[in-house]
């Protein structure tokens, strides 16, 4: 997150010195030097460094200072893995500054940097050298507009009549006779004769020749030719042709280019003059030495937003998708660009499929004295406390009832239809309407109690006497003593007294036998009445029946040391144990689902309203109203009470997404449906009251429903929804291009942030407020203060510039910031050396002289034997261009279609072909032959002139053989002369130098090996 600025040279000089005397046409203040007026170097003209700062650089970097209010996740105690999923973002605003360093770079001067060749000539040696120095830039813009019109309109109208006698006539008559003759002769005769000795030669040649021809011809030709013919023709024609061809041609063409290329090329020869010392040639780059200087100038604040990955559907991707093409791999890419979410298309919403919930649970750490269920839902009163709570069934756990107005503990608890009733541990009864608990205003006192489903309260009183109150409140007495009492349905009422068990229907009743020793009794949902024996067994009277019988589940059968049970409208059983823990047990059967679907026709319009029906435990029966069509699936004549809801669509209303629950009801059947359309939300079933998230969510990304599939299951008596789909026509993109962007949605996201419009920011940053950590003050709003242009973006932060409200706020800001603290450090010089294009070549001898003594037995006179040093040719440089024909051509315009049409060739008169036959050249042929008589005299005289010239060319190449012959024997003779000639010594300092080296080696033999030499070397 670090930006260089633009460069500033700086051009501020040093302060001048003072001065007394100001002359004429120069400012006060300055002194002039007398030495600089008049001089072969005026020193403000020779080049220096290190006087100024040659350029300033400012870099921005973006510091996350704080996060205010986070705490760390965990504690790092080792390795940290990179490759870790599901890692958590940032959900709180940061606070960070933009810190501006300034460097100042200060020219030094030039020293050698690092060695970039080594030349080593031997003592003689000579090399060539190039070096290309080659750049081209090219750049060409073009811009063409071209617009064309033709059009065409023409008539033709063409009539001709002949009417034509021809007739010719042609006669000849031809005699002739020829004769020719000839006669030729040629003769020619040549030679040549040389001689050479010692420079004296001498040479010959002649020629003969005759020739003689004679040629006689005789040609008579005698002929008669007449040509007689007559035509007459009458022509009657008229031709009318009319063509328009208009044509309208507009062309703007410009084109802008701009080609450069430096081509430079520069040979040298290197050569060691050098006869007894090697040399090297090195090279080294020249480096250009800066001083820099790095200190931070200025603060400023921003604050960085968090920001939520985005789920990618068809709507994010109409807005996105150039954009996430840009940062998406190439294949991945190409997939993207060729989805087309403006393609209607009809495709399925996935369906909302219930998993089947677990057979049962066990809650720990809850324990309960009493536990009871109705339509409101199950309800229970801890052990240790006496508190109310409730379960609940979307998050599946035990959470507490308000207890205001509460003033003791309960022991007993009985919801009814919208009222909570409970008895006091001083045996006084208590309801819970809501929003407190209240004591019953006539003072009622019991020792249990049950509401029916219409809210009727049946109570046992002190005196173990049944009195129930109406729902007007008018209470009655029934003159039975019972320990415990149920209400199975309207006016049906179980009591059990001392292990027997009555039935009440309408005012009578009836004791029903056997019973099994019932001590406690609870009513199911069904009409279905259970019971606890005294050992802790569960019994059962089915809905409809008389009599007691084993649960028909042997894991109901199974159970012991049960205290109470009771069974919810979702079907499941809860079993209160003796020890106060609570078994859920989930025994309803569930019968094979049943599967639906309505797919839409090719003209089938979208759905205009849906219809849900739904209990306390799932939803029960959807219907979908398209036009001319309905379509229903599951029943609404099950038992149990059902609530309806209706939502009526818009035109062409767009599904934006679907949010599912799952109940207990049908081991996981649908319990809650909420649709997110365009014109509003529309809640079915507990969607409707429950705050917790879905267990599903699909996304439908602006899709209208048009068709729906899914299946129903059957519970007992009931039908619910066991899963659930839409058919919906929206953009035609493939799911796996949305799956690939939401399995990386981290990556497309930060992708999305970082280019999104400044337009958008300020209107989302528009809507929230933020209060600085520490601050007493009212809260920042966002929109107000912060520059909607991002500036820095790491994880999901997305940082802006922070404004302060007022200059008083930035001073003081600023001023517990300072550069110079120890959060930023002081000011760091730095030397860098940074290496220029130039490059400095020094030549150094080598310390070992190379040159050998002269002995005579050895080459010691180069001339005998040279040393070749011209160095080796290198290949020829090339200077060509490397330039590139960029085509400016404008692009032509299509053929004109604009034509005229061209008209039928009518035949010739027949008069005329015959004329033409008549009047051809050569019509009759040449009989006499002269011309062919005289080409062949012609050709006999010119064989008898060719023998002649053929003896003179040989003459004279046998003359210049002896020529040539002489001045070879010439050559030879000198060459002799000079061989013969005695040597007069070498005449140089390397033969004087061999010839006293010799000496020297003699003269020590002569004396027995004495060292003293008889002259000094010599040495070339």
């Amino acid at each position: 997150m670090t930006t260089p600025s633009t460069g500033t040279p700086a051009t501020t000089p040093a302060t001048p010195p003072a001065s007394t005397t100001t002359p004429a046409g120069t400012s006060p203040g300055y002194e002039i030097d007398k030495a600089m007026l008049d001089g072969a170097t005026p020193k403000d003209l020779l080049p220096t460094t290190g006087n100024y700062p040659v350029e300033i650089v400012r870099y921005r970097s973006v510091v996350l200072t704080d996060i205010p209010g986070a705490k760390p996740a965990r504690k790092l105690t080792g390795a940290i893995d990179l490759g870790e999923e599901n890692l958590p973002f940032y959900d709180r605003p940061a606070e960070g500054m933009i810190v501006t360093t300034e460097q100042t770079w200060s020219a030094q001067g030039v020293t050698l940097g690092r060695l970039l060749h080594s030349l080593a000539l031997a003592p003689g040696e000579s090399t060539k050298v190039a070096v290309v120095d080659w750049q081209r830039s090219t750049k060409a813009t073009g811009t063409e507009t071209t617009a064309e019109n033709d059009t065409l309109s023409g008539t033709s109208d063409q009539n001709r009549s002949i009417s034509e006698v021809a007739n010719a006539i042609s006669r000849e008559e031809q005699f002739g006779t020829s004769r020719s003759s000839q006669s030729s002769r040629s003769s020619s005769s040549g030679g040549s004769a040389g001689i050479a000795f010692f420079g004296l030669g001498a040479g010959g040649n002649w020629s003969d020749s005759s020739n003689s021809g004679f040629a006689t011809s005789v040609s008579r030709s005698t002929g008669v030719k007449s040509v007689a013919a007559e035509a007459t023709q009458r022509i009657s024609e008229r031709t009318q042709q009319v063509a328009t061809a208009a044509r309208s041609r507009n062309m703007t063409v410009v084109r802008e280019t701009t080609q450069s290329e430096k081509d430079q090329v520069v040979t040298r020869v290197v050569t060691n003059y050098n006869h007894m010392h090697a040399m090297s040639v090195q090279y080294y780059e020249v480096v250009q030495v800066y001083n820099v200087t790095t200190k931070p100038t200025k603060l400023e604040r921003c604050l960085f937003i968090p920001l939520q990955e985005l789920t990618f559907n068809y709507t994010s991707l109409q807005r996105y998708k150039e954009v996430l093409a840009s940062v998406a791999p190439t294949d991945w890419a190409a997939k993207i660009r060729a989805a087309n979410p403006f393609d209607t298309t009809v495709r399925k919403l996935d369906a909302c499929t219930a998993p089947e919930t677990p057979g049962g649970a066990v809650f720990d750490g809850v324990e309960l004295a009493d536990i009871a269920a109705s339509a409101m839902g199950v309800y229970g009163v801890r052990r240790f406390d006496g508190t109310p709570v409730r379960f609940d069934p979307v998050a599946r756990q035990w959470n507490p009832l308000p207890t205001t107005g509460l003033d003791g503990e309960l022991i007993r608890i009985a919801p009814g239809k919208s009222i909570v009733w409970a008895i006091r541990a001083d045996n006084e009864v208590v309801h819970f309407d809501g929003t407190a608990w209240r004591r019953d205003p006539n003072g009622w006192a019991g020792r249990s109690l049950a509401c029916g489903p219409d809210g009727t309260l049946y109570l046992i009183g002190m005196d173990s006497s049944i009195y129930r109150r109406d729902l007007n409140g008018t209470s009655l007495n029934l003159q039975i003593t019972a320990d415990d009492v149920a209400v199975v349905g309207k006016d049906k009422v179980w009591y059990c007294r001392e292990g027997r068990t009555w039935e009440r229907t309408g005012t009578t009743w009836t004791e029903r036998t056997p019973a099994p020793n019932v001590k406690r009794l609870s009513a199911g949902p069904d009409g279905s009445l259970w019971g606890i024996t005294a050992n802790g067994k569960a019994v059962v009277v089915e809905a409809g029946a008389t009599t007691w019988t084993p649960p028909k589940h042997q894991i109901l059968a199974d159970l012991s040391s049960v205290t109470d049970f009771v069974t919810s409208t979702s079907g499941d059983h809860w079993a209160l144990l003796n020890s106060g823990l609570i078994l859920r047990l989930l025994t309803v059967e569930r019968d094979a689902p049943i599967a639906f679907d309505a797919p839409p026709k090719a003209d089938s319009p979208y759905a205009s309203k849906i219809d849900v029906w739904y209990d306390e435990a799932g939803i029960r029966t959807i219907q979908v109203v398209f036009q001319g069509q309905v379509f229903r699936c599951g029943d609404t004549r099950g038992s149990g009470v059902q609530q309806r809801a209706s939502y009526t669509f818009g035109g062409a209303d767009k599904l934006l997404s679907v949010d599912a629950w799952f109940g207990t009801a049908a081991r996981g059947s649908l319990a809650g449906l909420r649709l997110t359309m365009d014109s509003g939300v529309a809640n079915f079933g507990i969607a409707s009251t429950t705050t917790a998230a879905p267990d599903m969510t699909e996304d439908a990304g602006g899709a209208a429903i048009c068709g729906l599939f899914g299946s129903t299951v059957r519970s007992g008596t009931r039908t619910y929804i066991a899963s659930l789909g839409f058919h919906v026509r929206g953009g035609n993109v493939p799911q796996t291009v949305l799956d690939h962007l939401n399995d990386n949605r981290r990556h497309y996201s930060q992708a999305v942030w970082a280019n999104a419009d400044e337009l958008t920011l300020s209107r989302i940053l528009a809507n929230y407020s933020y209060t600085p950590a520490g601050s007493n003050a009212a809260p920042v709003l966002l929109g107000t203060l912060l520059d909607p242009k991002p500036i820095a973006a790491t994880g999901n932060y997305l940082g802006f510039r922070w404004n302060f409200g007022s200059e008083q706020e930035r001073e003081a800001w600023t001023k517990a910031r300072q550069p110079g603290d120890a959060t930023f450090g002081a000011p760091v010089t730095n030397t860098i050396a940074i290496a220029t294009k130039g490059v400095f070549a020094e030549a150094v001898l080598g310390r070992a002289n190379s040159a050998e003594k002269i002995d005579l037995t050895r080459f010691w006179n180069w001339k005998d034997s040279p040393i070749q040093i011209t160095p080796a040719d290198i290949a020829p440089v090339a200077t060509g261009t490397r330039a590139k024909d960029l085509d400016t051509t404008v692009a032509a315009l299509g053929a004109s279609q604009a034509k005229y049409s061209q008209l039928s060739a009518m035949p010739d008169p027949v008069g005329l072909k015959a004329v033409e036959a008549m009047t051809t050249a050569n019509l009759f042929r040449d009989m006499s032959g002269l011309s062919t008589m005289s080409q062949v005299l012609t050709k006999g005289i010119e064989a008898a002139a060719g023998n002649d010239k053929a003896a003179g060319e040989r003459a004279q190449e046998a003359l210049k053989t002896a020529t040539e012959h002489l001045q070879k024997m010439a050559q030879i003779a000198v060459d002799a002369a000079g061989k013969a000639a005695p040597a007069a010594g070498g005449g140089n300092l390397s033969a004087l130098g061999g010839m006293l080296n010799q000496g020297d080696k003699a003269g020590s033999g002569a004396k027995g090996g004495s060292e003293t030499k008889a002259g000094s070397d010599a040495k070339s």
